[in-house]
């Protein structure tokens, strides 16, 4: 009797140290970032040492936020936002980034944007009354030539429906794209695992609706200057800010963004500091 007390005890522990585990590797898969592992030098510059660099929530550069004015803005920045919604707070924590939405500028004071009613020319005034955190980047080599493109496509679209199967594709893709984002993953790997489960669970399509970051891409690829030679439909709004010049990407950008400034910056879970750039 008491060997068979001490089986079930053992039995039973060890069921719990499994659900104990399977718990670990959840968190760390929902938690994962990508992360690339560099060979940098000392403070003397004699040696180098292995470091890893993780991507960064944050909106703003390591040097601080610049606070810029819709004056300072030029057709075709991309901007980036978050609100206090529930659908954003989703959003955010399942993609695990600090901006659940991402938008066009097409100048004289309009952004064009895909939401849940589809594309829409609006005042960017509005936007900025809505979003607590709005931040602009800007593609470095985008001609005036090009953002008169992307300013006649987002016309051409406007009142475009919004692509719901394409967010219904994107959403079990974001939660399992993560095992590929894991610190430990190389990153030829991490391009390569991502691609082929975007395959298998996106599917590239054809289609004349658009969700947020799908517009965005769709626009610079009319205008000429693609963003990237990964699908539009496989790129979701954190991508494209991870796109930017010092992250690790997810998505493989053909230029980093330039980061221009900050319209609004408030602190979150994600967006830990605000703090501004001693310029």
């Amino acid at each position: 009797m008491a060997n068979l007390k001490q089986k079930l005890y053992l039995i039973c522990s060890g069921l719990k140290q499994s659900k104990l585990l399977f718990l670990c590797i959840c968190c760390c898969v929902l938690a994962a970032c990508a992360a690339q592992f560099q060979r940098v030098h000392d403070a003397t510059g004699d040696k180098k040492y292995v470091s890893v660099k993780f991507q960064r929530q944050n909106t703003a550069p390591q040097t601080g936020v610049v606070l810029v004015q819709p004056m300072d803005l030029q057709v075709g920045d991309i901007l980036f936002s978050a609100d206090s919604s529930f659908n954003s707070r989703v959003l955010r924590l399942f993609g695990n980034t600090s901006i659940s939405h991402a938008f066009l500028y097409l100048g004289e004071g309009e952004i064009a944007e895909a939401v849940g009613s589809g594309v829409h020319i609006m005042s960017l005034a509005e936007s900025v009354d809505e979003s607590p955190l709005l931040v602009v980047y800007r593609h470095p080599q985008l001609t005036g030539l090009q953002a008169e493109k992307i300013r006649a496509f987002a016309q051409a679209e406007a009142g475009s429906k919004y692509n719901y199967l394409g967010i219904a594709k994107q959403t079990p893709y974001t939660i399992t794209r993560k095992v590929c984002e894991l610190p430990v993953i190389p990153r030829a790997f991490r391009h390569l695992c991502l691609n082929t489960m975007a395959v298998v669970q996106v599917t590239p399509f054809s289609s004349d609706r658009y969700f947020c970051s799908q517009f965005v891409v769709a626009a610079y690829r009319y205008a000429g200057l693609p963003l990237t030679n990964t699908p539009a439909e496989w790129v979701a709004p954190a991508d494209l800010l991870h796109m930017r010049s010092g992250d690790i990407p997810s998505v493989v950008p053909i230029y980093p963004l330039h980061y221009v400034g900050h319209l609004r910056c408030k602190t979150s879970l994600w967006q830990r500091t605000c703090t501004l750039a001693d310029i």
